[in-house]
């Protein structure tokens, strides 16, 4: 029997791992992907402490080394049942079952999709949510970006460096993201923007040739030749395998007290699928300490 189990290993659920470790416990994270969460597919990051800027990947993989090295036991698994039975609780994956007195809820968030015709269709084959991953399929050729936060205009910047053109695509006329960032953005020649617009429709053949665009301002349709889109548009909470233990949220995400505990004893969340205003790195990394420490007087 573990005494705190993570289902997840972002920054969130590393940074819980490392203190309920440091407390002398019996600790497991379970990952169904590869750790770090979203922050492992960011390209750049440039608001983490220590850190004027550093890749995601190798923050991630920093975090993961450091949580290893001090014996965490890291399951490569999905988690696919979760049941609270004589004040233990009872996991199931695909692959085994593991039992142990606290768990930590660590699972984030996934992209959201514009949920227009040919999404679906050409999802890999023209539409990513992924620049570090699938930007060096896009090399001297051009892409469009649609958001207007953060990771849309950074992602952006990442890709200015592979494509050909980049047209950042936002629904408004200015966008949500730090005027550092945005500032930024401006300064590469190689990006453009298309403001005021959604894009209504994907088509081509066996990949991705064209969009169809809505200029909101103008009332009109047309369509647009591109190779690729990345989507930022925010994110949903990975939630729904513990919506029948009723913590979740009518907006899907989990509610917690101040010690980051459910309104189920034992079982705690951090991270983005926690109910709060900010996801961030550094907020995650708060979450994940606190929980810790909070599960950890919980088992003693």
């Amino acid at each position: 029997m573990f005494d705190v189990l993570i289902i997840g290993s972002g920054p969130s659920g590393m940074t819980a791992a490392i203190y309920a470790k440091r407390m002398n416990l019996n600790v497991a994270v379970v990952e169904r992907s590869a750790p770090g969460g979203a922050m492992v597919t960011t390209a750049s990051i440039e608001n983490y402490p220590g850190f004027e800027r550093i890749d995601g990947a190798t923050l991630s993989m920093n975090m993961f080394n450091q949580m290893t090295s001090l014996g965490v036991e890291f399951i490569g698994d999905e988690v696919i049942s979760l049941k609270k039975e004589n004040d233990a609780f009872f996991i199931k994956t695909t692959y085994g079952e593991y039992v142990s007195k606290t768990v930590i809820i660590a699972t984030g968030t996934k992209q959201k999709k514009l949920g227009v015709s040919g999404e679906d269709k050409y999802t890999g084959r023209g539409i990513s949510w992924c620049a570090i991953c699938d930007g060096s399929f896009y090399k001297d050729k051009e892409v469009i970006v649609v958001g207007g936060g953060n990771a849309a205009l950074e992602e952006a910047a990442y890709l200015s460096k592979i494509a050909k053109t980049v047209y950042v695509l936002h629904r408004r006329d200015e966008f949500r993201a730090d005027p550092k960032v945005v500032s930024e953005l401006e300064k590469i020649n190689n990006v453009k923007y298309i403001l005021s617009s959604t894009i209504k429709e994907f088509s081509g053949k066996e990949k991705l040739e064209k969009v169809l665009i809505e200029d909101l301002k103008e009332n009109r349709e047309y369509w647009f030749n591109i190779d690729g889109v990345f989507e930022f548009i925010g994110q949903n909470p990975n939630s729904e395998l513990f919506k029948d233990l009723g913590i979740v949220n009518d907006n899907g995400y989990i509610s917690v007290d101040c010690n980051y505990e459910t309104s189920v004893k034992g079982l705690f969340a951090s991270g983005d699928i926690v109910d709060k205003g900010v996801r961030q790195i550094a907020t995650a990394i708060n979450d994940g300490a606190i929980s810790a420490l909070a599960a950890s007087r919980y088992v003693k």
